[in-house]
C-alpha cells in the first residue's frame, strides 16, 4: 500500500492509494464470507468421505489418483494432484487463497495458503516463478544465458513468454495445494480412496493389449515414444503384466502434473556400449525385478551346481568349464 504523510498548518494529512485499499477491503471481505458460510454450513465427514471414495470408483478418475516418481535408488508413490483437489472440493469448507507479494522482469513469487474454514487451521508456503525457461533451439526467443546439460548438448536460458510463465505458475502453485492439502485431509480417507482407485484401474483392464495401446498413446502425447518405454521396461510394452501396466499410468501422471520428468527415470549417459540405446536405471530395475518377484541378481553356481561365492572363486583351482572364470 502506498501512503504518505504530510504536515502542514500543526495537521498531519495521511494519502493512501485508493486502489490498494479497495483490494484490501475486497479480501477481507471475500474471507469473512467464506467463514460465515462455514459457520452456518458446517462439514458432514461422512457424506464427504462417501463422496471422496464414489469418485474414486470412476476408472476414467482412477486412472489419475496416483503418482508414481523416482528419489535417489527409491521411488515413491503417492495421491496425485487432481486426487487432492476433488478431495479438498468434497471434503467442504476449505479454502485456497494465493497473492503475488513480488515481481519483477527475472522472477515471481506467490504466497499459496491452503486453510480449513471450521477449524482455523492453516497451511501454506511462499513459492518463486523464474520468467525464463530453457529450450534447445534459441530460434526467435530472446536468449539470456546457456549451459550444457547432463547429455553434452547445449541448451539455451531463454526469456519466458507469458503463457509459459502462467504454466509454471499453475504447475508450482498445484504442488503446493497438493502437499499441503493433503495435511488437512485425515489420512485414513486417503489411504482407502487410493486403495479404491487402486481396486477400479485393475477392474478396468478388460484387455491388456489395448490398455497397453492407451498407454502408448498417453505417453506419446507426453513427447515419449513407445521405443523409449521400451527402453525402460526391457521389453515391450505389450508384454508388461497388469501390475506394470498399472506402474506405467503412475508414471504418466507423475510427468504430466510436473511431479517429474521422463530424465528422471532413465540416465541418457548409460549406453549398452554397441549402440543400442538407453539402459534402465536403477528404479527401472528395480521395479521389474520387484513386479516379477525375483532378485536384481542371479545366484551365481559353479559347474557342479553348488553356491558359489569370491572367496570359493578365488580359490579354485578347477576354473575351466566356468562361466565366471577370469578370461586369459
Amino acid at each position: 500500500m502506498d501512503m504518505s504523510m504530510n504536515q502542514g498548518n500543526g495537521a498531519l494529512m495521511m494519502f493512501s492509494d485508493p486502489a490498494a485499499v479497495a483490494a484490501a477491503e475486497t479480501a477481507r471481505a471475500r474471507i469473512q464470507a467464506a467463514y460465515q458460510v462455514a459457520l452456518y454450513k458446517p462439514r458432514k465427514e461422512e457424506q464427504a468421505r462417501v463422496k471422496i471414495l464414489d469418485a474414486c470408483k470412476r476408472p476414467s478418475f482412477a486412472s489419475r489418483v496416483e503418482y508414481s516418481k523416482p528419489v535417489g535408488n527409491q521411488k515413491i508413490t503417492g495421491a496425485s494432484i487432481r486426487y487432492v483437489e476433488m478431495a479438498l472440493r468434497e471434503w467442504g469448507n476449505i479454502m485456497i487463497d494465493t497473492q503475488t507479494i513480488y515481481e519483477d522482469d527475472e522472477k515471481k513469487r506467490v504466497s499459496v495458503r491452503v486453510i480449513d474454514l471450521e477449524t482455523n487451521t492453516a497451511f501454506g508456503k511462499e513459492i518463486q516463478i523464474s520468467k525464463t525457461v530453457e529450450r534447445r533451439d534459441s530460434r526467435g526467443r530472446e536468449v539470456l544465458r546457456q549451459r550444457t546439460n547432463t547429455g553434452g548438448h547445449t541448451v539455451y536460458i531463454v526469456r519466458a513468454t507469458e503463457d509459459e510463465i502462467l504454466n509454471k505458475e499453475a504447475a508450482h502453485i498445484s504442488k503446493v495445494i497438493r502437499t499441503e492439502g493433503l495435511r488437512l485431509l485425515p489420512q485414513d480417507i486417503t489411504d482407502e480412496a487410493l486403495d479404491t482407485a487402486k481396486q477400479a484401474r485393475e477392474g478396468a483392464i478388460k484387455d491388456p493389449s489395448l490398455f497397453a495401446k492407451q498407454i502408448c498413446d498417453a505417453f506419446f502425447g507426453l513427447r515419449i515414444s513407445p521405443e523409449d518405454l521400451e527402453q525402460y521396461l526391457g521389453r515391450p510394452v505389450t508384454a508388461c503384466s497388469k501390475a506394470e501396466l498399472l506402474e506405467l499410468e503412475s508414471i504418466f501422471n507423475a510427468i504430466k502434473d510436473g511431479e517429474a520428468k521422463w530424465a528422471d527415470y532413465v540416465t541418457p549417459k548409460n549406453t549398452d556400449g554397441n549402440g543400442g540405446g538407453l539402459k534402465q536405471d536403477a528404479t527401472a530395475k528395480g521395479l521389474n525385478d520387484e513386479l516379477r518377484g525375483k532378485s536384481s541378481e542371479a545366484p551365481i553356481t559353479c559347474p557342479d551346481g553348488s553356491p558359489a561365492d569370491a572367496a570359493k572363486c578365488k580359490a579354485c583351482t578347477q576354473p575351466g568349464g566356468c562361466e565366471h572364470a577370469p578370461k586369459k
